[in-house]
């Protein structure tokens, strides 16, 4: 390289071309063909070209692969994301590892000399393979210019650069200065036909309203809009429809985490299912509805439906049902096999994946971003197979990779490009004619330094680190006030997407302050004291912002959703304005719509759904008339529970059977014994029963809450045995159809009774209602007290119900037993006739009834028919009876809730 010719150095290969470019265009700029314009990666690149020792430098998909091979075998570097720390690492301290620091140990934790053994093996897989890093490269370079060995030049930093202690070492050596931006000390005005304004959103939901309101005041007068974002992904999902719909052409260009990618998320939920992850499940549902499947929402809906509804698969089930709906499946699982083998990724599988993703994404820009994750796959295992690597290395590394995008819609409109904050290095000036940060955040353009996990190390190494934020910032934000040809936007949000508040960023003010004084500076100058004056006065409900400035801001409140998506993306045709809803009653569909009705019109009802609706209508009606719950075959509360009603119900239809007329004290040890062994038997072919009417223990876990569960029922029927003599168990699961015409309350039953204890000789009967535990449910009635609707309800219906079937025998008790029951006192609990059932300990006083019975029976079959005649005119009020009533409501929104 001659000595005589001027180097130049910018930040990015971009603004170094745009610098040539625009002093080749100035009017006898000769000297634009006599000086150099490189960045500095390119600076070292060439004088090692020239001056180096024969090695080449490492490029970055190459240090990413080998460091995690080195990593492979760190057990200190086992953390997902650590490879790519590291490679940061090994790229920016090169020189002084190559000095030989940290070689003894001394001083380092073991945790940290472990890290350094795995740079140490990093860096001698370079000197193997005739590479090195560049920061190394430099450091030997200057070392070169000080022995005299290489000739010193005249080189100029004009952008700031983030340099490494090499680099800084070569610029130093080479006598470099710093030109232009490169030390800005504050930010600087922006020029006079630069017109500046500000966007002031509530919050970040109103930002949208605003952004789209500037683009398309501009996009009449504007050829290209810039709006630079931390998330362009994001935003272009919010802005992108609407910005095409006014006739733009919209570009991306950013980098976006490769599990955000359509391709990266169905990757991830390959590698899941083929590692046999707990989560399988969600991975399989999520590959379904990825675009990249194949598959309709409909065929996704099944392929949920039928994973979800069989708690007994696998996921290696789930893998074979997704291989044969979906071709994607069958290429993505090659290749995430054969990576976790360390094999050759098959190319073929490579090409199917490159067709399908140009097939599903219709859009341009959406088949850019996949088209650009399926590249960035590309690459990586392409710089595996060059270098040797296994790889199973690759997996880290995709897990933590971002993927760079450059695409834009179909259309010929005037451009708007959403970029990330990383396009600031690249801006040329004057190259567009807006430029919009759409976030002059705190978070965005923050001063903090990014520190990694080895900055202990660098620490404890003794290695230097020039704190570089500040002067990044200010570079970056000046590239963008300078890339602006009409106009230069700031906006910002007073609280973020959570509701947290936000704060601007230092730079606004900076920026403010800069402005005023240019501002104030000039009107000076042309004689307008009194303008000068409004720039120096400040508007503190507005930011602190100059006078005119806050002015002309333009300023967005958040109202609510529907009002501000309109107001963010236009009027919406065909609007129909519907009454506000009332909760808690319908007006426009009858709620008898929802229900059975007989022939008659009677609503048909179980007695459990009474007691719901009396317990709260609101929740009654999302629960059984809506049925939100999910698809899924839950081991549960529920599933628990059914599954102790059969086994009773077995058993005594059994002993029935045998003419064993009930459990005595002279016959328990006998049917306890029994009473397992049946338990066993119905838990063994309970996989062979119909999906969802089941319970199948999955994990060790719940086989132990089955072997609890079967103690505890064992345990129950030792209580039993101590049931009032007399009564003997003489229906199980009797069943209360629609046919038997039995009505109650204004409505025609229909359910289930678990059990019927009777006494033939005195002609009476008890109902038994299984539950779990029983407290709760006394519902009894004192000496001179009037009836009032109790909590439960359920057992008494049946009691009224019974009685109207013909039965033939007198109501004595509606009881609920407590099948987990650990004493005595808790088996039993309801209402009874005390001088017709005697309960001895298994239940206590708050249970019985000091009247006739049957009265009793009426008086609340009478409270329930005043509640049920709400039903019919569709009241659903949220009113619930007491919080026992909210604690499994599915209506989480509910302003009733009282639990």
């Amino acid at each position: 390289m001659p000595t005589t010719v001027p180097i130049k150095l910018y930040r990015t290969t971009e603004r170094a071309n745009a610098a040539a470019k625009a002093a080749a265009t100035e009017a006898g700029a000769g000297a634009a063909f006599g000086t150099r314009r490189l960045t500095a990666a390119g600076l070292v690149e060439e004088l090692w070209e020239l001056w180096g020792d024969g090695r080449a430098l490492v490029r970055a998909d190459e240090r990413q692969v080998l460091m995690a091979r080195a990593a492979a075998g760190c057990g200190a570097a086992e953390t997902p994301g650590a490879p790519s720390v590291l490679a940061a690492f090994a790229a920016e301290h090169a020189a002084a590892f190559a000095e030989g620091i940290g070689r003894d140990g001394d001083g380092l934790a073991p945790l940290q000399r472990e890290l350094v053994a795995c740079l140490r093996s990093y860096y001698d897989d370079l000197s193997a393979r005739n590479l090195i890093e560049p920061d190394a490269a430099a450091a030997r370079l200057a070392s070169m210019v000080a022995a005299g060995r290489l000739p010193v030049m005249e080189v100029a930093v004009l952008d700031f650069l983030d340099a490494s202690e090499g680099l800084r070492s070569l610029l130093a050596a080479l006598g470099a200065r710093a030109e232009g931006a490169a030390d800005l000390a504050t930010v600087p005005p922006l020029p006079r036909d630069v017109q500046p304004s500000v966007l002031i959103a509530a919050g970040a939901a109103a930002m949208p309203e605003l952004l789209l309101e500037t683009i398309a005041r501009d996009g009449g007068k504007a050829e290209n809009t810039l709006v630079v974002s931390a998330d362009p992904a994001r935003l272009l999902r919010v802005l992108g429809a609407s910005l095409a719909a006014a006739g733009f052409q919209v570009a991306l260009r950013g980098a976006v985490p490769w599990d955000a990618t359509a391709l990266g998320r169905a990757w991830e939920c390959v590698r899941r299912l083929e590692e046999g992850s707990p989560h399988w499940l969600a991975a399989a549902t999520d590959f379904a509805y990825n675009p990249l499947s194949g598959l309709d929402d409909r065929k996704a809906r099944e392929i949920n439906g039928r994973l979800r509804a069989d708690r007994l698969l696998l996921a290696e089930d789930a893998a074979g049902i997704l291989a044969a709906e979906s071709r994607s499946y069958e290429a993505l699982v090659r290749v995430v096999r054969a990576m976790a083998r360390g094999e050759s990724v098959p190319s073929d599988a490579l090409e199917a994946l490159s067709g399908i993703v140009g097939s599903a994404f219709p859009g341009a820009l959406e088949r850019a971003v996949e088209r650009a994750a399926l590249d960035r796959l590309r690459a990586l295992v392409q710089t595996a197979e060059e270098l040797g690597a296994s790889s199973r290395a690759l997996l880290p590394m995709l897990a933590d990779a971002t993927v760079r995008i450059e695409g834009s819609s179909d259309g010929e409109g005037p451009v708007c490009e959403i970029a990330g904050t990383a396009v600031l290095d690249s801006l040329a000036p004057k190259s567009w004619d807006t430029v919009v940060l759409a976030d002059v955040s705190a978070r965005t353009f923050g001063i903090s330094e990014d520190l990694s996990a080895l900055d202990g190390l660098a620490e404890a190494l003794g290695l230097p680190r020039e704190p570089s934020a500040l002067r990044r910032q200010r570079s970056r934000f000046a590239a963008a006030g300078g890339a602006a040809r009409r106009r230069f936007v700031l906006g910002v949000s007073r609280r973020d997407e959570r509701g947290d508040e936000s704060f601007p960023s230092f730079l606004l003010e900076e920026f403010a302050s800069a402005q005023a004084q240019a501002e104030a500076s000039r009107a000076l100058v042309e004689g307008d004291g009194e303008l000068a004056a409004r720039w120096q006065r400040s508007d503190a409900a507005r930011l602190g912002l100059p006078e005119p400035l806050a002015i002309e801001a333009r300023c967005a409140g958040e109202g609510a959703l529907p009002q501000a998506l309109g107001a963010a993306f236009g009027p919406i045709a065909g609007c129909e304005e519907l009454p506000v809803p009332m909760r808690g009653r319908l007006r426009t569909l009858p709620l008898l719509r929802y229900l059975a009705r007989t022939p008659e019109g009677l609503p048909v009802l179980s007695p459990s759904a009474i007691e719901q609706y009396l317990s709260c209508p609101y929740r009654w009606f999302v629960q059984s008339c809506l049925r939100p719950e999910g698809p899924d075959e839950e081991f549960g509360p529920r599933e628990l529970g059914n599954f102790a009603h059969e086994v009773f119900a077995h058993f005594y239809d059994g002993l029935a059977g045998e003419g064993v007329r009930r459990v005595s004290a002279e016959n328990i040890e006998a049917l306890a014994s029994r009473l397992e062994a049946l338990v066993d038997e119905l838990a063994r072919v309970q996989s062979e029963r119909r999906l969802g009417s089941r319970l199948v223990a999955a994990n060790r876990e719940e086989r132990q809450q089955l072997a609890q569960l079967k103690r505890q029922l064992v345990r129950s029927l030792r209580l039993q045995a101590q049931m009032p003599a007399g009564y003997e168990p003489a229906l199980c699961e009797h069943a209360i159809e629609v046919s038997d015409a039995v009505d109650y309350a204004g409505v025609r039953l229909r359910g289930r009774i678990d059990r019927v204890d009777v006494d033939a000789e005195r002609g009476r009967f008890v109902i038994v209602d299984y539950k779990g535990a029983s407290k709760g449910y006394a519902s009894g009635l004192k000496e001179g007290d009037e009836p009032s609707l109790p909590q439960h309800v359920q057992g008494l219906i049946y009691a009224q119900a019974l009685s109207r079937t013909g039965f033939g025998l007198a109501c004595a008790g509606a009881l609920y037993l407590g099948y987990r029951a650990r004493g005595a006192k808790e088996l039993l609990a309801g209402a009874y006739d005390g001088a017709a059932y005697d309960a001895g300990g298994l239940s206590s006083k708050n249970s019985e009834v000091a009247m006739n019975f049957s009265a009793y029976l009426d008086a609340i079959e009478a409270l329930v028919a005043a509640r049920l005649a709400e039903l019919s005119e569709g009241a659903i009020p949220a009113s619930p009876s007491a919080p026992a009533a909210c604690t499994y409501c599915p209506a989480y929104d509910c302003p009733g809730r009282l639990a």
